[in-house]
Parts: C-alpha cells; structure tokens; sequence
C-alpha cells in the first residue's frame, strides 16, 4: 500500500510523538500529580526462601504521616491471588499472592505496602515494620531445580516444573545412522533486564460508583483491566485503565502486575488516590527478568553440510512464579519449536523444561524465545560448517553483499597471521509476529484474546482521531497509525491525533507486544479509517444531494469533482448524525489474524578482540531484513538499531546474576552493565520489501528482529575470533581471557 503525499506509507516522515518529549510536556505515570494522592511504598522480601512467621504493622500505621498500612491479612476475602488461565495439558501454574502469605519466594517479593502523604514518609514508615522469617533453602539454577529430593519452591508443582514439553517429527534413528559427523554443543544465555528509561508505576482512584480508574504504564491495558476487576470481584465494566505515556517497555510490560492490582484494592479501600513509582533497585528485583536460558543440541550432518536430523533439550528458568497472562511457557515454549531455524530440518525432536527457582519472576523481553533459539541454531551452523570445512552464507546474499563478505575473510586472514583475533559472524532467522486468538489458544494461552481494536473517529475540531488497543510505548506508533489512518480516509497525517490506549474508549486487544502494533492494531486502524472515509462521504452526500462518488476530502473539506461544496469536516463531526442521513462517524474495528506473519533477516559482522584486556570492538554491522510494508523507513531503521544495542548488550555486558542463596548480586546499574552510545557501532540497514499475504497492509513487524539477529551474529563473530564451540553469554573481558587462556593453540587457527 503506497501513496505519494508527505507523510503518507513509505516517507520517513518526522515522529509526531517527539514535540512533547522534546518540551517536556508528556504525561509519564510520575508526572500524573492528582490533588490529595497518596504515595504507596513497599517492604519487600530479603531472603529467597522463607516462611513468614509473623508480621506487625502497629510501628508503620503510628509513623508520621502514613494513613494506612496492609498486609495479606488485610486483604483476605476482598482481593483475590492473580491466577493465569492455560489449558495447556500436563502445565502446574500456582496463584501468585497479591502480598505474600505465608511463604516468600524471591528476593523482591512484595509483603506489605504503607500509603502515606509523602513518599518519603510511606518509604521510612516501610521501615518499622517488624517481620519474623524462618529461613529456608533456596532453589535458584537449573540443576538446583532439577536435582534429586531439591526443595520444592511451591509444594504444588511436583520436581520444580512448571511444564515438561515433549515433540518429535520425523525419523531421528534413521537421520543419526546416515550421518557422517554428529555436531553437538550448548549455548546458554543469561538471565537479563529490559531495564526501559521509565520504570513501571501506577495510580489508582476510585470512580465514585463502585468502580476503579487506573493509569499505569503498560504495553497490554485491557489486561490489567480483566486481572483487576478478576481479583478484586468487580464486573469488567467497573474497571478502566489507561495507558500513560510509557517510557519504554521492551516486554517489561506487557503482562500484569499484582502491584497493579494492590493499587487499584488499596485506592477502593481508602476512597482515595494512590500512586505507586518503583525506583531502579525495585525494578530490578521484581520487575519480570528473562531469557535464562540453556539449550543443548545434538545435530546428524550429512556429507554435503545438510541437516539429516536435529534433538534438543531446552532449559528455561522461569522463577518463582508465572506471570499473568502468558504464564510459564513463552519462553520454552517458543524457543524449543523455532531451533531449527529457517533451515530445511526434516527431523527433529525435543524436551523442553519450564522450572521453578527463587529467582525473580520471568516474562517477555524483546524477541521472546526467538532470541536464544536463533542462538543456538546459528552456532550449530557455524560449528557444523568449521567441522566440514564448509561457509556458512547460503541465502544470504543481501546482506552479504553489503558486508562485502569475500573481503572481510581476507581481512580476518591478514588479521590472523599478524597475530590478531578477527571474528566474523552471521545470524538469520525467520520470526513470528501478530499472531491471532488461534495461536494463543492452540498453545492453551486462552488468556490471551489474539485480537486487537482500533476505533478511528472524527472529533468536532474536524480532525481524524485514533485509539487502539496497542499503546505506544516509544516505538513511535503515534506516527505510523496517523500514517495508516491519514492514507486511508485522505487526511494530512500530521493533522490525525493518536491517542493512547484507554479501555473505556476503545474496545479489547491484546497489546503492544510480538510486533503487533504495525501488524494487527495498524490494520485494524487501516480498515476502520476506510470505514471512516466512507461514512464520510456519505453523511456529506446526504447533506450536498451528491453521489459519493463525485465527492472527495481535500484538507479539513469536503469537495464536489475537486471544487469546494462549503461543507467541512468540522461540520459533519459536530452535526447530529440525523443531520448526516444517519451516519455515525466513529467506526470500531477488531481484527483477529488468520495466523502469524513471519518477518526474517541476516545479520553480518566483524569483530575483533584485544587479547590483552578481552574488550571486543565491533568494526562493522550489517542487517538485510525484510518486515514486509514499510510505513516508516526512519523508524524501522530505528527499530532495528535499538534491538542491535540490546543484542550487543546481552552478548557483552548484560547478566542479572544471583549468588547459591538466590541472592540478586546485580541489584543496580554498578552491577548490571548496559550498553551506551559508546559501545555502539554503526549500523548499516538494508530492506527488502515482501508484503505479508495475511492481511491487506502487507506488513509483518520489525520490533525484535534486531536482537533476534544481532544476538547470534555477535555470539557467532565472538566464537569465530576464539575457535571455540558452544556459546556461554555474557562474552564479558573476564570469560573472553579465561578462554584465551585456556586455548591450546596460540595462533587460534
């Protein structure tokens, strides 16, 4: 779909979303100031493992300035744990506890909450709770979890499993008895933080009717809105929530929380405001980590570098609880059925482990699952093509092309005989994205509806108004939906306002994650705006006693075969739809995916290593993707690059470390390294443009593929410049030494 007006699909045109960013006039969770609010603060667990014995509130309630403290006690028969709805057979979800019972399984773990005039105040009265602990022993790697007569971190999930997973395709003995080499190895990657500019935060206040209004910074509001008015016995109606500005989201943020839910009990139970901001310690303790992950692989290889078969086993620690409503299987679950790749693997089986630690709870983060399976398929290729003596490049010649490969190989020889370590590495892979109500209820994820909802509308200014069901979350969407809508009902883009998600305006969705805002929310709000357009058309019709065919929107006006007809947009909105020969001009569209669209790409690289501090530079970075229709060149390109510096953070840098206790040893950002404009190389991005089949606007999401690719190439580049099997990440300078150290060959051939 294309159009040849600025702004329209297929022009970077600028971000509409930046001018308030820019003056400071957006509206983030802590900007939100309501008069009389109170501020909620939180005592959290120190310990991993323990029974709580007792709790006393009686020193925080007499505390300057605190109107109220809680426990779990407080909330018995009012507020309900937070459950997560699967029907996935042989999966054990526990309830998560709004505040923790009688047992704390992590460090982090919410146990009573103060709310106070100031934050200040609710902060030091958190510190006259008394609490008695009764220690227990911690669960926190995969063999904690998986060892014989381990402690069991909830009684009601037998060997600390969430969920065994068992598939198998094709004939393995065969595959394996053909073979002339069998290849195997692991790649781990470690547990990580999305770690976004804003953390999460929430305010609550009563409606006046029985009911509760909540701002929160989210990715997935109709989600917080169905766990709320769940939890705390109230009809959907009841509960409202809008999404705030959101300074990043990554997947933090695309589930629920119970502190959302907490918020919303305490704001009915007091009748007043409350506002909740986590600071940064707090978001690494118990916002939701991911990845953690290990997968173990064996491949059957014929003469010719093929494939025969492939068996894998994947580990995923998932901690102390699922969240809701993905529960405990998206990362095992999705990276276990994509190792195989884009390649032509006819036999295939795999176990997959979803277990329980006292670690922090897992969730989404930016290429869910798709991260570490293209990990591991990629180093599969490149130690099967070392094995053989083979190149691993077939299929990839755009970005080939660009990276100029056959010179870079010849650098890398040169490199390599003055004694330097130069890597070059390669990472493809075909993701999915937009899925529909199918797919989520095929994985038994039926809380999860698979739909999403635009609601385009003429407002009285006469501009075209948009809400959709996928807040931005910094991915510039406010941009691309005007895009989408502007095009659609012939409107000047930079004249349509995009609001963000409020779910007493716009009807129910998903959210913004798994690149659904450019798949499923723009095609919604791309078929509701032709809607728009023809009622448009229409109700002027009426008005003018013209044929809509003669009539056409130029501007704020309509015209009659391109001439004024002295009736404007600003008019028909305002007009009562009786005046508009019935027409309502503010159209709804709910659109659910036959099934998922598959964006794919290649990423190249080279690195090279200095051997005396084990600091890698990235010397050059190349990515050939292909998200189908391009509604903004300039944002793709920046959606891509964004993912290449979370792939080299997780690579390089990135680890949320825990100590035997299940300790977070990682508990700030002295410990936990991101990546800065410093590390960053730059990046060259080149497109190729295959429009989905699966729906009209033919795009496919661009939002993961940047780490889904840069992870493995990185990784690949890294392992190339050592010769070594395998990938154990954070390639940090102390690991990149010990290997060096441990190499037994000095010229690393």
């Amino acid at each position: 779909m294309t159009s040849g007006a600025d702004g329209s699909i297929g022009t970077s045109m600028p971000r509409l979303e930046d001018g308030p960013l820019l003056r400071g006039t957006a509206r983030f969770i802590d900007d939100l100031k309501p008069e009389g609010h109170l501020h909620v603060a939180f005592l959290r667990s120190p310990l991993a493992h323990a029974h709580l014995k007792s709790i006393d509130l009686g020193g925080a309630r007499r505390a300057p300035g605190v109107i109220a403290a809680f426990s779990a006690a407080d909330l018995e028969g009012s507020c309900e744990p937070m459950r997560v709805h699967l029907t996935t057979p042989g999966v054990v979800v526990p309830e998560w506890p709004v505040l923790a019972r009688d047992r704390l399984r992590y460090v982090g773990e919410g146990i009573a909450a103060v709310a106070a005039r100031s934050r200040y105040q609710a902060e030091d009265a958190v510190e006259r709770i008394e609490v008695d602990y009764d220690p227990l022993p911690a669960v926190s790697t995969f063999e904690d979890a998986m060892a014989p007569g381990t402690q069991l971190v909830h009684d009601a999930v037998p060997r600390n499993q969430y969920h065994f997973g068992h598939f198998a395709v094709g004939d393995l003995e065969a595959a394996f008895a053909n073979a002339v080499a069998v290849v195997e190895g692991e790649v781990r990657h470690p547990r990580v933080a999305g770690a976004p500019m804003e953390g999460r935060g929430v305010v609550a206040s009563p409606d006046g009717s029985g009911g509760v209004m909540a701002w929160t910074s989210t990715q997935a509001p109709h989600a917080v809105g169905e766990a709320i008015a769940e939890c705390l016995h109230l009809a959907p109606e009841k509960v409202r929530v809008i999404a705030s500005d959101v300074g990043g989201g990554f997947g933090v943020k695309a589930h629920v929380y119970v502190e959302e839910i907490l918020l919303a009990w305490m704001a009915r139970r007091l009748g007043q405001t409350v506002k909740w901001v986590e600071d940064r310690s707090e978001h690494l303790q118990s916002a939701n980590h991911a990845r953690d992950q290990l997968v173990k692989f064996s491949a059957a290889v014929g003469g010719d570098g093929r494939v025969l078969g492939l068996r894998a086993m994947v580990l995923s620690n998932i901690g102390a609880y699922a969240i809701r409503p993905h529960g405990p299987l998206l990362d095992p679950m999705t990276c276990a059925g994509l190792i195989p790749g884009p390649y032509d693997i006819r036999a295939y089986e795999y176990d997959s482990y979803a277990l329980v630690t006292n670690r922090c709870p897992e969730g989404p983060y930016r290429g869910v699952g798709m991260v570490t399976a293209v990990l591991a398929h990629e180093r599969m290729m490149d130690m099967i093509a070392a094995r053989l003596g083979l190149d691993h490049t077939a299929a990839l010649e755009l970005a080939l092309s660009a990276f100029d490969y056959s010179r870079a190989r010849e650098e890398q020889s040169r490199a390599r005989a003055e004694g330097r370590l130069v890597g070059i590495g390669l990472g493809s892979y075909v993701e999915f994205t937009g899925a529909g109500s199918s797919t989520f209820v095929g994985r038994g994820m039926v809380g999860i509806p698979g739909v999403d909802s635009a609601r385009v509308w003429l407002e009285e200014d006469g501009r075209v108004h948009v809400q959709t069901s996928c807040p931005s979350i910094g991915q510039g969407v406010h941009t691309t939906f005007a895009q989408v809508a502007g095009a659609a009902v012939g409107v000047d883009p930079s004249s349509v306002v995009v609001e963000q998600t409020d779910t007493g305006k716009v009807a129910n969705g998903t959210g913004s994650f798994q690149s659904r805002s450019s798949v499923v929310a723009a095609t919604s709000a791309h078929r509701a705006a032709k809607q728009l357009r023809a009622e448009i058309l229409e109700a002027a019709a009426w008005r003018l006693d013209h044929p809509p065919e003669r009539l056409s929107i130029g501007g704020g006006d309509v015209t009659i075969d391109g001439r004024p007809s002295g009736v404007t947009l600003a008019q028909l909105a305002t007009a009562d739809p009786a005046d508009n020969g019935g027409h309502r001009l503010d159209v709804s569209v709910t659109y659910d995916p036959v099934q998922a669209s598959h964006p794919y790409g290649t990423h190249a690289c080279m690195i090279e290593i200095d051997s005396g501090s084990g600091a890698v530079e990235v010397q050059q970075f190349v990515v050939a993707e292909d998200c189908g229709t391009v509604i903004n060149p300039a944002i793709v390109d920046g959606q891509v690059v964004g993912g290449v510096a979370q792939g080299l953070g997780a690579v390089l840098l990135e680890e949320v470390s825990y100590g035997s206790d299940a300790q977070l040893l990682s508990g700030s950002f002295m410990d936990y390294l991101l990546p800065t404009a410093g590390e960053m190389p730059a990046v060259e991005v080149r497109h190729l443009v295959t429009p989905s089949t699966v729906h009209e606007l033919g795009t496919k999401g661009i939002g993961e593929g940047g780490v889904i690719g840069s992870t493995a190439a990185l990784a690949n580049a890294i392992a190339d410049a050592l010769s070594v099997d395998g990938a154990t990440l954070p390639y940090t300078p102390d690991r990149i030494l010990s290997l060096i150290e441990s190499a037994t060959e000095p010229s690393f051939k």
